[in-house]
């Protein structure tokens, strides 16, 4: 037979057993002793249960030393601590208009630096024209086309120029296709496309993926040495500049919609321009501007080490939280 885990012997049970009816004799006596101590009186009154820790001492000791607050005092206090919440999301949102505009900053630098490095060709005054006829022509034949260039967040670049002179060694045309969403954006690649690689446009046309650009390279084409203009970005950097486009455009958005929340905040606190904020807010502000310009610094010499250190710029988070920053 199996003995059972909660098996004991027989004098290890027996002494157990004082031991539980010496504890409970103890604590008798403890209980016994409290209640001489407190008083019968006030153990009746309350059903058995002492005043000490309970809501009737409380509202006993409440009502002989407590103050008495109204309702106007308690709707005051009120809007003091919804005025001071306020207030506190105000400083937090300056903080993040501060960390914001630094960001900007260094999107205007580094755009400002990548388009040093890139000087468009002037338009030529000896240019190649073709007649009403041909231009019609051309179209038709153009958008028949199969074959397409795709021109996508990169833009403009040298690549964009080799492929349609190598287009031209084989055809008249060439088919372009833009995903840009406005006219007049695409208006202005068509434009410095025709200047860059010396053709002719034919026919900007709405297609279902997006612009097709339609360039008939000319009568007299000649193939150039080089197919890669110098002049323009090259991949890489083409790259950079579209990302830092895209968060320049991101930041100054987000920044107009602080400065609208920054204006509506201080009409319901009644703020006015020069009690923007206490001096110590103001020296905090300026140090945490200075750190996200070197921090800025330190970035744009790490971006200046290769063309292939793009993968940090496409991932660079542009939320205004004080962690990313730090």
């Amino acid at each position: 037979m199996y003995r059972g885990k909660d098996f004991l012997p027989t004098s290890v049970a027996t002494a157990l057993a004082e031991r539980q009816e010496l504890t409970e004799d103890t604590q008798t006596v403890e209980e016994r002793t409290r209640n001489n101590l407190i008083g019968e009186s006030s153990v009746d009154k309350f059903n058995g249960h002492a005043l000490a820790g309970t809501l009737a001492e409380f509202e006993q000791a409440q009502a002989r030393w407590g103050k008495n607050i109204t309702f106007e005092v308690q709707e005051k206090l009120k809007e003091e601590a919804s005025r001071s919440d306020k207030a506190r999301l105000f400083k937090r949102i300056e903080h993040k208009l501060s960390i914001a505009q630094a960001k900007k900053l260094r999107a205007e630098r580094l755009l400002a630096k990548i388009e040093a490095s890139m000087v468009p060709v002037n338009p030529s005054d000896d240019r190649e024209m073709i007649t009403d006829e041909e231009q019609s022509v051309y179209r038709r034949i153009g958008l028949r086309m199969k074959s397409y260039l795709p021109l996508g967040i990169r833009g403009v670049f040298d690549g964009v120029i080799e492929n349609m002179h190598l287009h031209w060694k084989h055809r008249e045309l060439v088919k372009l296709i833009s995903k840009q969403k406005t006219l007049s954006f695409v208006e202005d690649t068509a434009r410095l496309l025709e200047y860059e690689s010396g053709g002719i446009l034919v026919a900007i046309e709405r297609v279902p993926k997006g612009f097709a650009l339609i360039y008939y390279r000319g009568k007299n084409y000649q193939r150039p040495i080089n197919l890669r203009p110098r002049n323009l970005l090259t991949k890489a950097k083409a790259l950079k500049r579209a990302v830092a486009m895209q968060r320049h455009e991101a930041l100054s958005q987000h920044i107009t919609e602080l400065e609208s929340t920054i204006k509506q905040m201080k009409f319901e606190l009644r703020i006015s321009e020069d009690e923007e904020g206490d001096a110590d807010y103001s020296k905090e502000n300026e140090s945490c501007v200075s750190f996200s310009n070197n921090q800025i610094a330190d970035e744009e010499a790490f971006t200046e080490s290769g063309d292939d250190e793009y993968g940090d710029i496409a991932n660079y988070d542009c939320s205004t939280d004080k962690k990313s920053e730090v």
